[in-house]
């Protein structure tokens, strides 16, 4: 199950990137025999996917890269997590990770958080947004086909400007040494 939505228009130019991203996690579960997925591994792991997925879609992308911040008090030097620009356009994204249970995902306060702290990273004039990656996980059985459409369906109802997610049936049944399932990833965009 996977998908792709692009509510802002001038977030299209992601679109290529964002549909190579699934084939990045398939290439690293592939790789690892399907025991290891990498939207597990934390904000920073899943935002060099994204760079990979924009690399394979002809973009550009930099990640944890040295930045001009803006703040009320002036300009200063900061962190840009990931950057991602075509000859015409780029964006730079603060990133964060949140692992919510799969029947409680409501992610408007970290979205929420994640989108304040991308104001802040690049110039006025430059387009920057929060991108959230989401692994939601159950305890004790993977997830049913009835909860991840339910998943779908909450995370298309969150206002962000982009949301892709890829629950693939393969990996459904991936699990931790804790018993905890994490049949997934989303991520959402939403500009500062």
């Amino acid at each position: 199950m996977q998908g792709l939505i692009i509510n802002n228009p001038r977030l299209e130019f992601l679109r290529p990137a964002l549909e190579r991203w699934v084939d990045c996690i398939d290439r690293f579960a592939e790789l690892n025999h399907a025991s290891d997925a990498p939207y597990w591994h934390g904000a920073a792991a899943n935002v060099g996917l994204l760079a990979a997925a924009a690399w394979q879609a002809e973009l550009v992308a930099l990640t944890q890269f040295a930045s001009s911040k803006q703040r009320e008090e002036g300009e200063r030097e900061g962190r840009c997590d990931l950057a991602i620009s075509t000859a015409e356009e780029s964006i730079h994204l603060h990133a964060s990770q949140r692992w919510p249970r799969i029947a409680r995902l409501d992610l408007t306060a970290a979205l929420h958080e994640t989108t304040s702290a991308a104001k802040p990273v690049a110039y006025a004039s430059q387009l920057k947004a929060g991108a959230l990656f989401v692994s939601p996980w159950k305890a004790g059985q993977h997830a049913s086909p009835e909860e991840l459409q339910d998943l779908v369906d909450d995370l298309q109802k969150h206002t962000a400007c982009a949301v892709a997610w890829y629950f693939p049936y393969a990996y459904r049944k991936l699990h931790n040494e804790l018993g905890q399932y994490f049949p997934g990833v989303a991520l959402l965009f939403k500009q500062a």
